[in-house]
């Protein structure tokens, strides 16, 4: 019973993190990541493996904004299973699974010792706080300077 605990705890959170990239569009950088974790079947069943994950995706990105929560969760409650059970055949590959999960910053917010990581961000704005943030009566605003036409 505690190998099926340890491998959904490790199982849960990837499960999460790779929903949130297919949702945000970053997928394609995490498959290479999954199809090397996946190796241990073999190629064949790898690529099965990545095909279900590749329909999953394209799911996800086609479904209608009312609905895409809705997906999301039967995605991510899909992909637990399917990595739990990968987990509970290869025992040992928990760590590298956890492995692409971006690590956690414990410890205080003293401002000592203090980083951001910033993965798989083409084209997106990241904002790092360590206390509210409030735009007052205003407003926060994103965009970029225009181009100089010169250039």
């Amino acid at each position: 019973m505690a190998s099926e605990l340890d491998a959904m705890a490790v199982a849960v959170p990837v499960a999460s993190a790779v929903v949130a990239e297919m949702a945000k569009g970053g997928w394609a950088t995490l498959r290479g990541a999954l199809a090397r974790f996946f190796r241990r079947d073999g190629e064949p069943a790898v690529e099965r493996q990545l095909e279900l994950l590749d329909t999953a995706e394209r799911t996800l990105a086609e479904a209608a904004e009312e609905d895409r929560d809705e997906v999301r969760g039967r995605l991510e409650r899909r992909l637990v299973v399917q990595l739990a059970a990968y987990l509970d055949r290869y025992p040992n590959m928990s760590e590298e699974l956890a492995a692409l999960l971006p690590t956690a910053q414990d410890g205080p917010l003293d401002g000592e010792g203090r980083s951001l990581t910033a993965q798989n961000n083409t084209y997106s704005q990241i904002v790092q706080a360590f206390g509210d943030v409030s735009a007052g009566s205003g407003g926060i605003n994103y965009g970029v300077p225009p181009r100089d036409p010169r250039a």
